[in-house]
């Protein structure tokens, strides 16, 4: 896994205009330091037995043992009729199929760990990647729990110690994020739900608004 991770991370240059992750990790609000940080790749020619994941984004799994799982986006079709003026305007068409990939047999686990590493009094919980990763580049300690179902009891020992745990929760599900915030804050005393704006997750409230707005939203000096 280690030697896809830094295959497929070389496969992304910022300069190439041409390779679909490129403007699309851009248009998420991720600069080149963060796509460098977690080791973002792109599945152009896939090693063998990664061929179902060509085309993909790559998101790594990285630990203080090295990368112990990979994650792989579909990267959607650009909209053609795509207007930056209309808010209602979509930059991207909706992805026909599954838009994540897991390793075959791999277990649910928590995403950006070594952020625990960071022993600041505060930490993030995300429901996704990129809403950890938005929240990190932000400047919070943040990990991600991989989908609105992907909570497991027991991580709850990994918050023990912190001040404050702030659950940043999707508010574009018709209530999933809401209760995703509610079973982990019901395991871990000392959390906090911060719900984003209608129609928002973490990474579309910082593209719409801006990483200060996210900083004021959770309320944390940094």
């Amino acid at each position: 896994m280690g030697e896809a991770t830094e295959t497929y991370h070389q496969a992304i240059d910022p300069a190439d205009a041409e390779n679909p992750a490129v403007a699309y990790l851009k248009s998420r609000a991720l600069r080149w330091a963060s796509v460098q940080f977690f080791r973002l790749g792109y599945v152009g020619n896939p090693l063998p037995g990664h061929e179902v994941y060509a085309g993909k984004l790559c998101i790594p799994y990285i630990t203080r043992s090295g990368v112990v799982s990979l994650r792989f986006r579909t990267l959607p079709d650009p909209n053609p009729d795509y207007n930056p003026d209309d808010p209602g305007s979509p930059e991207w068409l909706p992805v026909d199929g599954p838009k994540y990939l897991s390793v075959a047999g791999d277990l649910p686990r928590l995403f950006n760990t070594c952020d625990l590493d960071r022993r600041e009094p505060f930490v993030c919980i995300a429901e996704g990647e990129f809403d950890a990763m938005t929240a990190h580049q932000a400047g919070f300690p943040a990990v991600a729990v991989p989908g609105v179902n992907g909570w497991s009891a027991w991580w709850a020992r990994c918050f023990r110690g912190y001040e404050t745990v702030y659950i940043l929760c999707d508010n574009d599900d018709k209530g999933q994020g809401a209760a995703f915030g509610e079973k982990i804050a019901a395991q871990i005393g000392n959390s906090r739900i911060v719900m984003m704006p209608e129609g928002h997750d973490v990474n579309s409230y910082v593209v719409a608004e801006g990483f200060a707005a996210l900083i004021e939203k959770i309320g944390v000096e940094l």
